[in-house]
């Protein structure tokens, strides 16, 4: 019998078989441990093991301006409610500086120690492509639908998912409706349809005209303002993902053209350097008509004293377009971003790292978007929110439409988001120059732009070394 099954069996294939089984297994050991040139892999199913104690940390920002010690009772009762449920898992967190904060976090990953989870509060989304880890390798099947779809696909690229988003603040300009009916301006369809630049500059023209103390006041040392401007123009991305320039001469000119014309039409205050000083008190006073940017302090601070003021009835107005046609409203989108360090702690522990995270992102962040006005990601949180969130019917109602309306700046890749941020210091000091020194739209315009290039093709260099540097050692 033996020597049928001997005579019958074919043996080279047997053999080969199993040396394809080792070649096979040694690689994926090997895979497993080198994590610099190979990339890194984690087991999204292992399971916590119960008598470890894991110490995770978490880097967030005091985001209760002027209430601190209210964000840090919320979380340490978070804390005390999830070691309730994972008593094995012990949560460090830290309240970064506002203007530090950033810094601290790229010198802790230069070090290869940056913290577990981290509030992406700037909303930079890609940070670390060596260290950063795809949240969406632990989602339950269908969970993603639980998120706003926008949410997510703001922190989506190469098909993974980069951080939970926590919540979502459509970018707005604040309007005095009292003043604003006093033009033929049709606030609802505005409201509904969004509004061309050519609208916004005949109502600016108008309120200007009301009286001679009425104006719109713009921030000029606040370049959120010309981004939001550029993103109607159609430029919301700066670099492509093949790491090329989309920012456009026509774009960046029709920008600066269109604030040339404002201001020559005299319809801001009359002196540009101090109206970052006067756009509370002359929005207060009825003096102004549109004030804009504003952040989510300032709109929060808005929303709490519009209840006290008589001169004025706060609206939310979509930010103005070059496009007729398109009445999308640019997100804000934030969330938290999950971490691991050079050296790596074990999937278990990033396993834990990702039960707080979730926790704090489903559970407790209702908390969060009642108290700073934002609207949760979170799709369940949503019918809570709006029985709770001390709003006026009114303008929740305009925050989820204009959320329902949202486009969001897609994701390029993690070097090009460092691009967009050298591009971005560019950008801001030329606006600002444009604004305070009287800098021509050309020169500024062809200033952003050589410098921009030039950017990019020290990137394109240096990848260039890089890969004939690889291609020698072949």
């Amino acid at each position: 019998m033996l020597e049928k099954l001997k005579s019958n069996f074919d043996w080279p294939i047997l053999i080969g078989m199993i040396g394809l089984i080792i070649i096979v297994t040694s690689a994926l050991t090997f895979y497993l441990s080198y994590k610099d040139q190979q990339g890194f892999t984690i087991d999204p199913k292992v399971e916590l093991v119960a008598d470890k104690e894991y110490q995770i940390t978490y880097w967030d920002y005091p985001l209760f301006i002027g209430q601190d010690a209210e964000y840090k009772k919320f979380l340490q009762e978070t804390i005390t409610e999830f070691n309730d449920m994972y008593p094995n898992i012990k949560v460090k967190y830290e309240l970064l500086s506002f203007i530090e904060g950033r810094n601290k976090l790229k010198k802790r990953l230069t070090e290869g120690k940056p913290p577990d989870i981290y509030n992406d509060l700037f909303g930079t989304k890609l940070i670390s492509e060596e260290y950063q880890i795809p949240v969406n390798i632990f989602f339950a099947e269908n969970e993603i639908e639980d998120y706003n779809q926008l949410g997510t696909s703001a922190f989506t690229y190469d098909q993974k998912v980069w951080g939970l988003p926590n919540w979502l603040l459509p970018q707005v300009w604040v309007g005095n409706r009292k003043l604003l009916t006093k033009t033929d301006l049709d606030l609802s369809r505005v409201k509904e349809k969004g509004w061309p630049w050519e609208t916004f500059y005949q109502t600016a023209k108008e309120i200007k005209g009301l009286n001679k103390k009425s104006c719109i006041i713009f921030n000029p040392y606040n370049s959120e303002l010309f981004y939001q401007l550029l993103s109607m123009n159609d430029s919301q991305e700066l670099v492509s993902k093949e790491g090329k320039l989309l920012l456009t001469e026509k774009n960046l000119k029709g920008t600066f053209e269109y604030l040339d014309d404002l201001r020559s039409h005299k319809v801001f205050y009359e002196e540009p350097e101090e109206m970052n000083k006067k756009l509370l008190p002359y929005f207060w006073q009825g003096r102004a008509g549109v004030i804009a940017p504003v952040n989510l302090w300032l709109l929060n601070n808005l929303y709490q004293r519009d209840k006290k003021e008589k001169n004025v009835e706060l609206t939310l107005l979509p930010i103005p377009t070059n496009d007729p046609e398109v009445s999308k409203v640019p997100l804000k989108v934030r969330g938290l971003v999950l971490f691991r360090q050079e050296e790596y702690k074990g999937d278990d522990h990033t396993k834990a790292v990702y039960k707080f995270a979730k926790f704090l992102n489903q559970q407790k962040s209702l908390f969060i978007a009642k108290k700073l006005r934002v609207v949760p990601s979170y799709l369940p949180l949503i019918s809570h929110w709006k029985q709770e969130v001390n709003l006026t019917t009114d303008i929740q109602n305009q925050l989820l439409t204009y959320v329902d309306r949202g486009s969001y700046k897609e994701l390029s890749g993690f070097n090009n988001e460092k691009l967009e941020l050298e591009i971005k210091q560019v950008i801001d000091e030329r606006y600002e120059s444009f604004w305070l020194e009287g800098e021509s739209i050309p020169k500024v315009s062809r200033e952003i732009l050589n410098i921009a290039e030039d950017i990019l093709n020290v990137t394109d260099n240096e990848k260039n070394k890089v890969e004939k540097k690889n291609e020698d050692k072949k």
